[in-house]
């Protein structure tokens, strides 16, 4: 239906009769220390509790109730999927027993990483396990490294969610099905600095969100989108989305397939039974790549697309 090719120096402003970018979202760019150029996704580092966003908007001229979305990707050199907890002590901790890096351990055996303090807030990442039942009122924190232990009396979770795409009709959200990326501890399947593929079906003018949706494929197994295993490379996805036929059926879905330089394409999420419907307009006519990014960075952080394409059906390459 609809396709560019960043890398080759097509113009996001040459647009077609079905798809319109909004803008040129700084146009098409060399990417730095390669012969490869595509539109720039950059997220500033910041502080923990700061977020970031890149955002490009695009308009569907001939609305589809069934798309295909590709889209390739320069993942980042160093990209990481921030997740971070706040745990408050009762009184100031001593940063130096207290330092960057360290192993910490609750009372459970769940352990986490010290990313800083700021007066009675221990902040941790790259943690086994989330929740305040684990890192909340009255667990006993340990230091591994120091020894140094604290009770905690409360924890906070920074949310993490970050935007990957998305597409819905008429006002924003209506009836979206936004792709999102997230973290998702070890000791529930996943593992520290993935972002792992998080679709939502948001709520329409006829019914409610459905929160995140459960991947039914391999019985519920963690899909990735992005893994630091593969920083620097080219990653390619696709990503169907279809409206359910009517408001009480529940056959509309996702499926997402990726693809890892120099791999194959393989499925890594799928959910077909959901219920996603616009009265009186059922279909897709506006979206967004990339987006908010809730956990925001530590580090500058820079996604480049080398290629945009829609589909109304399964794109040829895909088995």
């Amino acid at each position: 239906m609809a396709s560019w090719d960043f890398n080759a120096g097509e113009h996001p402003d040459s647009g077609t009769a079905i798809v319109e970018w909004k803008n040129d979202h700084g146009g098409v760019k060399s990417i730095p220390g390669t012969d490869l150029q595509g539109i720039e996704f950059f997220f500033r580092g910041k502080d923990f509790d700061k977020d970031a966003t890149s955002e490009w908007r695009f308009e569907i001229k001939q609305p589809q109730a069934h798309t295909f979305e590709y889209l390739k990707f320069l993942q980042p050199s160093n990209f990481y999927h921030r997740a971070v907890i706040a745990i408050t002590a009762a009184e100031s901790l001593n940063e130096a027993e207290w330092n960057v890096g360290d192993t910490v351990e609750n009372d459970k055996g769940i352990k986490g990483k010290v990313a800083g303090v700021d007066g009675d807030e221990l902040f941790i990442i790259d943690y086994e396990q989330r929740f305040p039942l684990h890192w909340g009122k009255d667990r006993l924190i340990k230091n591994l490294s120091t020894s140094a232990t604290f009770h905690s009396e409360k924890s906070r979770e920074f949310v993490n969610n970050n935007k990957f795409s998305t597409q819905w009709q008429g006002k924003y959200s209506n009836g979206g099905m936004t792709l999102e990326t997230h973290s998702v501890t070890p000791l529930s399947g996943g593992e520290v600095g993935v972002g792992f593929c998080r679709p939502v079906v948001n709520t329409s003018n006829v019914h409610k969100t459905s929160g995140t949706v459960k991947n039914a494929f391999f019985d519920n197994e963690q899909g990735a989108c992005f893994n630091p295993d593969n920083n620097g490379k080219i990653v390619e996805f696709v990503i169907e989305r279809k409206r359910s036929s009517s408001l009480t059926a529940r056959d509309g879905g996702y499926r997402i397939w990726r693809k890892v330089e120099d791999g194959e394409w393989e499925l890594v999420f799928m959910n077909m039974q959901l219920q996603s419907y616009v009265q009186g307009a059922n279909y897709f006519d506006n979206g967004y790549v990339m987006g908010w990014s809730n956990s925001g960075y530590d580090e500058d952080t820079t996604f480049w697309l080398l290629e945009w394409q829609l589909w109304n059906q399964k794109p040829d390459f895909l088995k």
